[in-house]
């Protein structure tokens, strides 16, 4: 069987590594990823606009090197803080960042929206709820038009899984939004959310022992001052060949997470061929 290693959140930069880092993740192995806009630009009125069309630019110069990519656009969650400091209604601009994206994924020209949430860190209690807002309407903006959903959020205990999941049931469905960022002991949580966890080596053996579904992603940021920031771009390739070396049923652990669980998050048909 033909290993096919799928990076579900990558952030490539041309002020980063830029084509060398997807030139590492290709040499590794890496057949695909997805490709995420980095929260980055002056916060403006047409910070969307620009911030979308420079992530549509890189994905292309990505295709060029023979990667399929998956492309996720949307408001970062601490976004908020940056559209505050200009004097702008956070909410307003957000919610209008979700409507650009969301018509370019219709479009066709981008795939997943994301990676929409909370601060991952402490903010006052109206920042959290001005969040959630915005939250909804993403979910509700995905309902309408069947679009798959990254979520940034803080870390979370079965209690804040347990919200996230009767949001979802109640805006949109739960199959089609994934947390991003997890950490494997949330596969342990009773919860229907898809979680993605950061490909450590400890990270990802304890996911494949959980026998629980999961993606796998390096959350690199192409960062040239924070080199490898979360984890090298050559890191979810490098696990496939870590769980090939380790488990004697290793063809069914990777279709499963390189191939039917993308696939049947994203609809992607690459996933399968």
């Amino acid at each position: 069987m033909h290993v096919s290693p799928f990076d579900n959140f990558m952030h490539i930069r041309p002020e980063g590594h830029f084509l060398e880092a997807v030139k590492s993740f290709k040499n590794a192995g890496g057949a695909s990823f997805n490709l995420v806009n980095f929260p980055e630009g002056t916060y403006g009125k047409n910070h969307y606009i620009d911030l979308y069309e420079k992530t549509l630019r890189v994905g292309k110069s990505i295709r060029n090197l023979g990667i399929n990519i998956i492309i996720t656009l949307g408001p970062y969650p601490a976004d908020y803080l940056h559209f505050q400091q200009k004097e702008l209604n956070p909410v307003d601009e957000m919610k209008n960042g979700i409507d650009i994206a969301v018509k370019l994924i219709n479009d066709g020209r981008a795939d997943a929206l994301g990676e929409i949430g909370y601060p991952h860190f402490n903010v006052d209690n109206y920042i959290y709820e001005d969040s959630e807002k915005i939250m909804i309407y993403a979910m509700e903006k995905c309902r309408d038009y069947d679009i798959p959903l990254i979520m940034h959020t803080e870390d979370m205990d079965q209690n804040k899984y347990k919200k996230l999941e009767n949001l979802a049931r109640k805006y949109y469905r739960t199959d089609r939004v994934l947390k991003h960022h997890a950490n494997p002991q949330d596969l342990s949580i009773d919860n229907s959310i898809l979680k993605s966890l950061v490909a450590s080596r400890q990270n990802t053996r304890a996911g494949v022992e959980s026998k629980k579904d999961f993606l796998l992603e390096s959350d690199y940021t192409d960062q040239i001052e924070k080199p490898d920031k979360v984890i090298p771009p050559y890191s979810v390739p490098k696990r496939a060949e870590m769980i090939k070396n380790i488990y004697d049923n290793y063809e069914d652990i990777l279709f499963r997470i390189f191939n039917e669980i993308p696939y049947k998050f994203y609809k992607k048909d690459f996933f399968l061929e």
